[in-house]
């Protein structure tokens, strides 16, 4: 980058930033003037001279003589160079330092625009020959990182997606039969009060480095979740765990739990290799071994790069691989509008809205909220004070405010009427409310994250109608993991991802990192805890969705949480593309997807 750099400064020197250029122009020049524009000796400047030699950028003809001047020719265009440079650097995955270097040059604002082209060009469905056969690889780009692949940590739904690649559990959550499927188990039973389970797994199961799946690693992966895990709450009601045989797992409880099978459906439950993880637990996770339908061929801070498994138990997918790139989410604003057009809601496929594109629209499982901190002092303390703020906050005017598409949230998870946008927004009852609170004017602090900045200002801008000041701070996604992350603020903005919906939800109530776990009052915790012991003993499902419903009925009476979006996700599908379904984390499994010819899609 510093050449690249270098070059830029003798252009804008010589010939002049936005200045016509001519291939053949040469430009007057001298060592010493050299010295103070680069600020080193000019032994220093000789190398720098040789180095754009050799890089072929310039040419350097030494004066001949008393009195002649050297001369310097460019050999590359400015805009040329520039873009050259972006691209060069995009494909070694340097895509931050890639918007870093043009957005360096203010004059150059177009070259972005040409940039963008180009990098849209680069993902979608990719055909790369090996061994003189194609291989169909997918490519996608988008706003995140991984922050791990160790199903016990998990806590966003990007993570939970890619680990359900790479690993399998013992049962499924069938979204759209609604019920539970086998899985690595092939069958399972408990005993009449639900105390006692057994699951039989399937044969001749292996793991990607060839290890066939016993019973120990069952046992095994249920014991580390069970210890010291971000998410050992979802075993809380185990007792032990024991391998009758290399294929029969008994888990043996504490106290009846009808819910267990539904909670081993969870990505964190992923079943592990017992003999990987043993031997060098650090270096498993470079390049982690499971069961799923892909295994980890590459994973660095730029992309992770996933191979199919051949021998995938429940049929070989269609692709032969993905490539996720992971891009810079904090790139200049400017330049973000324009990359939406691509990565539209984080980039499930290539979304140029054109031509015979076909345009998948979902509303997300999702729901953007605030939690309010029980456990600090402050204005948050006051139930009228929280309905208050509840109620200044105009949900559809935050919708068109950032040009998202959505609908108003009065619940964790969108309902059938969520389409008709009701709520309840009332600026004098808000006032009346905050009269009774016996609000004394004090600021409350609001944490989020940069993702949601825009509903943040907005919620910002409506407590001032009833002066209520409002001081924002940002944070990074991963800092909101952290257990005591949200404690010093007043409140959290956060948006959270319900994909089996019984189980997410208990899991924002019981998860020690969860943010409104971590803001409940003593009281209120010890309340929902008794529900969910009985949620537990309850065979019924119906009945445990009722108890679900009472935790979120007194969390939205006490107003301990605003429910304010469900937010709509569209993605624009290429016509090649087959068997693409959203699925209930908000991506699409790769395992589905198949592919037909260009010339097969234009007839269809």
């Amino acid at each position: 980058m510093l050449t690249a750099e270098r070059y830029i400064t003798l252009q804008n020197h010589y010939v002049g930033p936005g200045a016509s250029e001519s291939e053949e122009q040469e430009y007057e020049a001298t060592l010493e003037e050299l010295t103070g524009l680069f600020h080193c000796t000019e032994r220093n400047v000789k190398m720098i001279v040789k180095k754009l030699q050799e890089e072929e950028l310039i040419k350097w003809l030494p004066g001949r003589g008393r009195g002649n001047r050297s001369r310097i020719q460019f050999m590359v265009k400015r805009e040329s160079f520039l873009l050259r440079f972006a691209q060069q650097l995009a494909e070694k995955g340097d895509y931050r330092y890639a918007f870093e270097f043009l957005h360096s040059f203010e004059e150059d604002k177009h070259i972005v625009d040409q940039f963008i082209k180009w990098l849209n060009e680069q993902f979608g469905v990719k055909q790369l020959s090996a061994n003189h056969k194609d291989k169909d690889v997918v490519h996608l780009p988008v706003y995140r990182t991984v922050h791990t692949l160790d199903p016990g940590n998990l806590y966003f739904g990007f993570d939970s997606h890619l680990v359900r690649q790479i690993f399998d559990r013992l049962v499924h959550f069938d979204s759209e039969k609604g019920q539970i499927v086998p899985m690595l188990a092939h069958y399972w039973e408990g005993n009449e009060d639900g105390t006692e389970w057994k699951f039989h797994l399937r044969k001749g199961i292996t793991f990607h480095h060839g290890k066939v799946l016993t019973s120990e690693d069952v046992v095994f992966t249920l014991n580390r979740l069970r210890c010291s895990q971000t998410n050992q709450w979802i075993l809380e009601t185990i007792e032990l765990v024991e391998a009758l045989d290399d294929r029969t797992v008994k888990i043996i409880l504490h106290q009846p739990n009808w819910l267990l099978p539904c909670l081993l459906c969870s990505s964190c439950v992923s079943i592990l290799p017992k003999d990987l993880l043993t031997q060098d637990e650090p270096s498993f996770w470079s390049q982690p071994s499971g069961t799923g339908p892909f295994r980890v061929a590459k994973w660095s801070d730029n992309s992770i790069e996933l191979a199919v498994n051949d021998s995938y138990f429940l049929g070989r997918a269609y692709l032969d691989g993905v490539k996720i790139v992971f891009l810079p989410d904090n790139i200049p604003n400017r330049s973000k509008v324009k990359w939406e057009n691509l990565i539209n809601n984080d980039a499930r496929v290539p979304s140029q809205a054109g031509g015979d594109w076909e345009l998948i629209e979902t509303l997300s499982k999702s729901c953007l909220l605030i939690s309010w901190n029980r456990n600090k002092t402050g204005p948050q303390q006051s139930l009228a004070f929280r309905q208050a703020v509840n109620l200044i906050i105009d949900r559809s005017g935050m919708i068109d405010y950032s040009g998202q598409q959505g609908y108003p949230a009065r619940s964790f998870l969108p309902k059938e009427d969520t389409s008709y946008g009701i709520h309840r927004h009332d600026v004098e009852a808000a006032k009346k409310l905050l009269q009774e609170s016996g609000y004394d004017g004090s600021p409350i602090s609001l944490l989020t994250t940069e993702a949601d900045c825009i509903d943040a200002q907005w919620i910002q801008k409506q407590c001032a109608l009833i002066g209520i000041p409002v001081e924002l701070t940002y944070t990074g996604k991963n800092a909101l993991t952290k257990i005591g992350a949200g404690q010093e603020s007043d409140a959290v903005l956060i948006c959270l991802l319900f994909a089996d919906d019984e189980i997410c939800e208990l899991e924002s109530f019981l998860q020690e990192n969860s943010i409104i776990h971590q803001h409940l009052e003593p009281g209120l915790h010890n309340w929902i805890n008794s529900i969910v012991k009985e949620i537990y003993a309850t065979k019924s499902e119906e009945k445990r969705r009722v108890l679900l419903q009472q935790i979120e009925y007194r969390l939205h009476d006490e107003a301990q949480l605003l429910f304010l979006l469900h937010r709509k996700m569209n993605t624009y599908v290429h016509p090649s593309i087959r068997g693409l379904v959203i699925n209930n984390l908000g991506w699409m499994d790769f395992k589905d997807i198949w592919l037909i010819s260009s010339l097969t899609a234009k007839k269809a």
